[in-house]
C-alpha cells in the first residue's frame, strides 16, 4: 500500500513538472512572439518623415503632386520641368523616397527621384515666342474633330491642345480637366496660353489655345477652328492657364 502510494506520488510529480515545463515553453513562445510583433511594429513606425528644408526643382518633363507618399494616392496637380518647389519633409516608403513640397499654393508628395536641390532656371517666354504656339496650331487648322483623337488623322479639344505645345517641349497631361489641374491660373493670358470652359456648368468640358485678341484655336464642332470668344464660347468661359 505505501508503495503504491509513494509510486502515485511520483507519477504526481512527474506530471506536475510536466505541465509546468509546458507551461513554461508556451509563455516562452508567447514573449517571442510579442518580441517579434513588437519589432515588426517598430520597423514600420521607424519611417518617420524627417523635417528638412530648402529648394528643388523638377527633372522629369511633368511630376505628379500626390496628396499622400504613394503612387496610388490622389493626384493634386502636375509640374512641368525646371519648375521650383520649397521641401519641407523627406520620408521612405517600400524604398521610395518622397519629398512633402509646397508650389503654386499647393501642398503635397512628390517623388525625390524627380526632384534635384536648387532653384531652377527660369526661362521666360517672350510674346513672340507663344506666337509661335498659335502659328504651330493654326496649321492644323480644318482636321477633322475625333473624339479621342491626339494627332493630326484627328483631334479632339485636349488632345490638340496637348499635340501643339507638345511641339515646343511643354508637356501636358491628357484631358482638359486634368491640363486645368497642370497649369498655374492667370488674368492675363496671352498668345499660346489655354482657355478652359465648362460648357453646361460644373467641371471643365473643354480647353482651346488663345490666340491673342478674344480670339482661340480650338478643336471644336467638326474640325480644328479659328474662333472668336466674344459669341458662342464667351458664356462658357472657366478660366485661362498660363504655360509660361
Amino acid at each position: 500500500m505505501k508503495k503504491r502510494t509513494f509510486l502515485t506520488a511520483i507519477a504526481s510529480g512527474a506530471l506536475a513538472l510536466t505541465i509546468g515545463f509546458g507551461q513554461a515553453k508556451a509563455a516562452e513562445q508567447h514573449d517571442t512572439a510579442t518580441t517579434t510583433e513588437h519589432t515588426s511594429i517598430t520597423m514600420v513606425s521607424s519611417s518617420q518623415a524627417v523635417k528638412i528644408s530648402g529648394k528643388y526643382h523638377v527633372t522629369a518633363n511633368s511630376l505628379t503632386l500626390r496628396k499622400a507618399p504613394s503612387l496610388s494616392a490622389g493626384k493634386l496637380g502636375y509640374f512641368k520641368k525646371n519648375k521650383t518647389v520649397n521641401a519641407s519633409y523627406k520620408k521612405v516608403v517600400s524604398g521610395r523616397t518622397w519629398f512633402k513640397v509646397s508650389a503654386q499654393g499647393k501642398t503635397g508628395w512628390m517623388s525625390a527621384a524627380y526632384l534635384k536641390a536648387g532653384a531652377g532656371v527660369k526661362t521666360t517666354s517672350s510674346s513672340t515666342n507663344q506666337s509661335d504656339i498659335v502659328n504651330t496650331a493654326k496649321n492644323y487648322l480644318g482636321v477633322p474633330y475625333v473624339y479621342g483623337g491626339t494627332t493630326p488623322s484627328g483631334f479632339d479639344c485636349s488632345g490638340f491642345t496637348r499635340y501643339v505645345l507638345g511641339k515646343h517641349g511643354i508637356t501636358l497631361p491628357r484631358t482638359s480637366r486634368q491640363q486645368r489641374t497642370a497649369v498655374p491660373y492667370t488674368s492675363n493670358p496671352q498668345p499660346g496660353d489655354l482657355v478652359f470652359f465648362n460648357v453646361g456648368g460644373g467641371a471643365i468640358t473643354h480647353v482651346a489655345i488663345y490666340a491673342g485678341n478674344g480670339m482661340i484655336v480650338h478643336a471644336a464642332g467638326s474640325h480644328v477652328q479659328y474662333q472668336t470668344m466674344s459669341t458662342y464660347w464667351k458664356n462658357y468661359i472657366h478660366s485661362y492657364g498660363s504655360i509660361r
